[in-house]
């Protein structure tokens, strides 16, 4: 299967660069993958569709401000310090912008808090692993961190970002980019779903920069998918094993609850049904058309890249013919793109 069956052009104007003005008002997009009917809604529309028995599934992570800025020690050149992955006793891997400047070895004082210095421990892939020389992980993100947005918002972040960017429910550090589905759900809709009589249930994808990386392979098989941290507990599996038991709709909040759903699925032979396990670990489950649906009945996501994972995942779920067919009159209504765009409900 190629990945040019997938592409489309997405024009500049449409990725959305703020998020709204209040949380819940965005467009919805609704698709019934069977029939292919498509209707247009409000987000603040999803408790409509949401039944009693039915358990919506969140990913409760949270961004860290992890974009930090730091100067060198040869020639005094700020860089921009992309903290991604903590590996225990103040390790971590990074991104470096401009790291041509940078050798192993080298002491980097945080430009804005000289008290803060890290060691460049050794290059690694693109990145490098580096630790802590003085200060801590949590000073800089909390004192000087600012929050990671994705390089297609060409903008500086701002205070606010680090609220908007950042789900109502975030409960769980470690993300170096949101849950974008669940960016617009507010107290008052989980309310609503409530009342519905659905359960809630929350799992922790920490959502990687891997999310952003483009499928640069023709072949879409011949892609090396990233690897991120899930965690799902023995309470949230329960509540969703209680409502597959019960025949009611999984639904997941995000590619990131899907991809984690599908990630602790199993077989229950007696039953013949699929199931979901606890799970502390990584997943490097890659979705793409033709991958059998086990757990997620109901999908709500926003609009992806053209060149990225999710878009095939998303593909697999609703069908490529209907992706596109979807994409295209999204793009004709002027819907809001990527992470603080207008969303999907796939169902």
């Amino acid at each position: 299967m190629q990945m040019s069956e997938f592409t489309y052009n997405l024009p500049e104007e449409l990725i959305a660069q703020f998020p709204p003005k209040t949380r819940g008002t965005t467009n919805l997009l609704v698709l019934d993958k069977e029939s292919g009917e498509i209707n247009h809604k409000k987000y603040f529309n999803i408790p409509e569709y949401i039944n009693k028995g039915d358990v919506v599934v969140l990913n409760e992570t949270k961004v860290i401000n992890s974009r930090t800025f730091f100067i060198t020690p040869r020639n005094n050149t700020q860089v921009q310090v992309l903290f991604l992955e903590d590996l225990g006793e103040e390790k971590w891997y990074c991104l470096i912008k401009y790291a041509k400047c940078v050798h192993e070895g080298d002491i980097l004082t945080n430009s804005t808090g000289s008290e803060i210095t890290i060691n460049v421990l050794e290059r690694k892939g693109p990145g490098f692993v580096v630790q802590f020389k003085s200060g801590t992980s949590e000073q800089l993100f909390t004192k000087y961190g600012h929050t990671p947005l994705p390089p297609y918002m060409k903008r500086e972040d701002k205070e606010s970002d680090k609220v908007r960017y950042n789900t109502v429910f975030s409960n769980i550090p470690g993300a170096v980019a949101a849950p974008t589905a669940s960016l617009n759900l507010t107290d008052e809709i989980l309310k609503d779903i409530k009342e519905k009589g659905a359960e809630i249930a929350k799992i922790e994808l920490r959502v990687g920069w891997g999310t952003f990386a483009p499928i640069r392979e023709e072949n879409i098989e011949e892609h090396n998918i990233h690897s991120e941290y899930i965690s799902v507990s023995k309470e949230s599996a329960d509540i969703i094993n209680n409502c597959i038991k019960n025949v009611g709709k999984v639904w997941a909040f995000g590619t990131t609850v899907a991809r984690t759903l599908e990630s602790v699925s199993y077989l229950d032979k007696e039953s013949g049904k699929y199931f979901v396990k606890s799970y502390n670990g990584d997943t490097n489950l890659y979705i793409y058309p033709g991958y059998e649906w086990k757990i997620v009945n109901t999908l709500v996501t926003n609009f992806h890249k053209p060149d990225s994972s999710l878009i095939l995942l998303v593909s697999a779920f609703a069908g490529k013919e209907n992706i596109k067919k979807t994409y295209a009159q999204a793009i004709e209504k002027r819907y809001a793109f990527l992470s603080y765009g207008d969303s999907m409900l796939i169902k």
